[in-house]
């Protein structure tokens, strides 16, 4: 018979189908504003069994809690078990999601409807999120209802959730016990700070990878700019008709849209094309405005256009970028706002700071929590600044506890540009690089 390690930690608490268990040795939950649904993983040592009469501590698909200083963080269900032992030991490794894990890879309406019309962001995605018991919550306004969605046959609710999200430039995540938030970044703040090296901060990790200077998003959409009757009326007088001019680039400036978005952070010329999955380009509004003017760089050329038919200056692409315009209260939704954020997201995903800190609570005495901003000094990554908390991981070791914290930089998620240059955030040269902190 082997011997069990029982941890008490009056602190934690994993329960599962609602009953707390006490042989689980380590354990960690988190939420990350870019994964959409939170995760929890704990390690069991459990008995070696005697007979066929064993039963296991934890099954597949098991309702599991998670509970950190009097607060529930999680609630998912058991999606993963990897037990290994010997003779006279057993452990197993059991890992899942929280509530909304099925929706990031369950196929969105399997039966129909395919298409929505004139539908709003939060009822569509209610539509979607229902079948598997996931409520929504919107927490900030989500735009004009869109004329057409389209759903493939193959989506998965995430897929479609982002698609829709990112034209309206909405985040949304999961607060970890069953519900989808649809808010904007960096709201709130934590009193407290983050510093390396000399402060609270125990590890640092950093990730830096490159990214693109031009996002380009196109779609093409049916012209809703064209009157209701033929071009031949049988109710007009012969020699009444009017000839327009520029019809055709009308015609053509209506149907082809694209958004396009600049990062004056890259130095090299590195566009990338997404395409539109959406209508958002086929409002009238929309398509009564004007597809963004593309700057030399944008075109494929050098600092200068190439003269008659020469080819194009590849080795003088190198000039200073202007930062693309940020979103007006009056402007039209449009494929420009899918374009800023997958400009913005992709910017998130490529700059990532992780700092590790002792205990699961912060200076006020709550529980650190993502999507805060929080002053960080880092002086070998040179942030002195504000940054957005996107990910946070609680860890029981068995023998402490401590946080993963990862920052990203403060406008990572935000449509608007407001984060842009906010008065306690700027870009500045270091000896790494350039990045967020006061001038």
């Amino acid at each position: 018979m082997s011997d069990v390690v029982t941890a008490h930690a009056r602190n934690w608490i994993v329960r599962v189908n609602g009953k707390a268990i006490h042989n689980w040795t380590t354990c960690e939950a988190g939420i990350d504003l870019a994964d959409l649904a939170g995760v929890f993983r704990f390690t069991l040592a459990e008995k070696v069994p005697e007979d066929s009469s064993y039963k296991p501590t934890v099954k597949m698909h098991d309702a599991v809690e998670i509970e950190i200083h009097s607060v529930v963080v999680l609630k998912g269900f058991v999606e993963g078990l990897n037990p290994s032992g010997s003779d006279r030991a057993l452990s197993v490794v059991v890992s899942g999601r929280d509530k909304t894990g099925d929706l990031v890879d369950c196929t969105a309406n399997p039966v129909g409807p395919a298409e929505y019309r004139k539908i709003s962001l939060e009822t569509v995605i209610g539509h979607l999120a229902n079948p598997y018991g996931v409520t929504v919550s919107r927490q900030v306004e989500t735009g004009a209802p869109f004329t057409l969605v389209a759903l493939e046959q193959t989506d998965t609710v995430l897929g479609a959730v982002e698609r829709l999200s990112r034209q309206r430039g909405v985040l949304v995540t999961s607060d970890g016990l069953g519900k989808l938030l649809l808010t904007r970044a960096g709201t709130t703040r934590v009193q407290d700070k983050l510093v390396y090296p000399g402060g609270n901060v125990m590890g640092m990790e950093a990730q830096i990878t490159q990214r693109h200077s031009d996002v380009y998003v196109k779609g093409q959409f049916n012209s809703v700019l064209r009157g209701s009757k033929s071009a031949l009326n049988v109710g007009s007088v012969p020699g009444q008709t009017t000839l327009t001019t520029g019809h055709r680039a009308k015609e053509l400036a209506a149907s082809c849209r694209i958004g396009h978005c600049v990062d004056p952070g890259v130095g090299r010329y590195r566009p990338i094309v997404h395409l539109a999955k959406t209508q958002s380009g086929a409002s009238a509004e929309t398509q009564n405005s004007a597809n963004p003017t593309l700057d030399s760089v944008a075109q494929g050329q050098g600092t200068a256009a190439p003269a008659g038919n020469a080819a194009y200056q590849t080795g003088t692409r190198a000039p200073k970028r202007k930062r693309t315009r940020v979103r007006q209260a009056a402007d039209p939704w449009s494929l420009q706002d899918q374009a800023d954020w997958r400009y913005r997201t992709a910017r998130a995903h490529s700059e990532a700071f992780v700092y590790t800190v002792p205990g699961v609570l912060d200076a006020s005495g709550a529980l650190w929590r993502p999507n805060a901003l929080i002053p960080v000094q880092d002086w070998y990554n040179g942030l002195n600044g504000d940054m957005l908390i996107g990910a946070v991981t609680w860890v029981n070791t068995g023998h402490g506890e401590e946080t993963r914290i990862s920052v990203v930089p403060p406008d990572a998620y935000d449509l608007s540009g407001e984060a842009d240059t906010p008065p306690t955030s700027g870009r500045r040269k270091t000896t790494t690089g350039t990045s967020w902190g006061k001038s």
